[in-house]
């Protein structure tokens, strides 16, 4: 009776063993890369956002203002800069800032709320994003009338031909991106494009716009870069004393410096687009493959959006007159300061003689 009754529990301990090294089995295994994914899926979409958009927020304004100033305020590549910084603070707080809300909140995009969301948001982000590559291509081809065609800068390289291209840059990419409206929908993964079999306009318009979007700007980027930096080696057009260009001249390695980080930083998501575009799909069987992409395609993403905050630095590491006016508009902002707490303490009457000592210390 002893041994019976023992029986079955010595039996159902076994299988209990059995059944636990069984799911144990079974349970998924995480890869060292599928883990390393994860990591910067965590680091990038989380943490790194609020670090852009602060570093934008500053840099951008600064430049806004410090672009907006008398001194500057009538050249047209501080016209461009100053749309490129405008085109980076919408972009940083419309679509990264959203994106890291709903990433934060576990909440649908703003793409995904809704229908006729979907189509809409992506003709507003296109037109949006890809105007800050244009905007780099007009400071190129400014600098590049500037140093090759000195003649004609007093004519093309005015505010209001900087007006004129700006206008025509946003028309160009309505035009462009205007079939999202009827090529993105809203499917049970998110906001796709939808290509129809057999479709052969869907595949050569999206070809197109991608040439527009990236490929021929950063083919005319990198053509610029060259002709700019030879003819700064050629001809070095910054011996000239003409007091009238003085400042445009000196933003032109501003725009160099600024064209060049942009290109390197934006190359290797375009040839992630490409591949992903391109490559057969016997390439989907190897998971290993598609998780090295997925974390290439991921760090590219977050390499453009550095493009969003780069252009205070590069306006402050090389031209030496952007230092100067930001150096004065914050003297000036901090002598205003003095002024109005020393005429709340002393009263008006001392308003000639504080102004006066300020002039001395800091002139304007």
């Amino acid at each position: 009776m002893t041994n019976s009754s023992k029986m079955p529990n010595t039996s159902s301990s076994s299988a209990d063993v059995q059944l636990k090294t069984s799911q144990q089995n079974y349970e998924p295994q995480i890869s060292s890369a599928e883990s390393e994914l994860i990591f910067l899926e965590i680091l990038f979409q989380v943490y790194l956002p609020p670090v852009l958009i602060v570093l934008g927020t500053v840099g951008n304004c600064l430049t806004i203002f410090v672009m907006r100033r008398k001194n500057l305020c009538q050249c047209s590549i501080s016209f461009y800069i100053t749309a490129f910084a405008c085109c980076s603070l919408v972009m940083l707080y419309l679509f990264l800032g959203t994106e890291w809300i709903s990433k934060i909140f576990n909440q649908k995009s703003v793409d995904e709320k809704a229908d006729w969301l979907c189509p809409v948001w992506q003709f507003i982000s296109r037109v949006i994003s890809y105007s800050g590559i244009w905007f780099v291509v007009a400071m190129m081809i400014d600098r590049y009338i500037v140093i090759w065609h000195p003649k004609q800068f007093s004519s093309l390289c005015t505010l209001f031909m900087a007006k004129f291209v700006a206008i025509i840059i946003f028309v160009g990419l309505v035009v462009i991106s205007i079939h999202a409206m009827w090529t993105f929908e809203l499917m049970d993964n998110g906001c796709y494009t939808y290509h129809p079999e057999n479709d052969v306009h869907s595949v050569i318009w999206t070809w197109v716009a991608a040439s527009f979007y990236s490929y021929i700007p950063l083919a005319l980027i990198f053509i610029f870069n060259v002709l700019i930096f030879t003819g700064i080696c050629l001809k070095r057009p910054f011996k000239s004393h003409q007091t009238q260009d003085h400042h445009s001249l000196l933003f032109t390695y501003t725009t160099l410096a600024t064209s060049m980080f942009y290109f390197l930083l934006v190359m290797p998501a375009t040839i992630i687009n490409i591949v992903e575009h391109t490559y057969p799909p016997s390439w989907q069987q190897d998971k290993e493959l598609v998780t090295q992409l997925a974390k290439a395609n991921l760090t590219a993403h977050y390499m453009a959006w550095l493009n969003m905050t780069i252009i205070f630095f590069m306006c402050f590491f090389f031209s030496r007159t952007f230092r100067a006016e930001l150096w004065d508009m914050l003297c000036s902002l901090c002598c205003r300061h003095r002024r109005r707490i020393y005429e709340l303490q002393t009263g008006s009457q001392s308003t000639h003689l504080e102004t006066d000592s300020c002039n001395e210390t800091t002139p304007l």
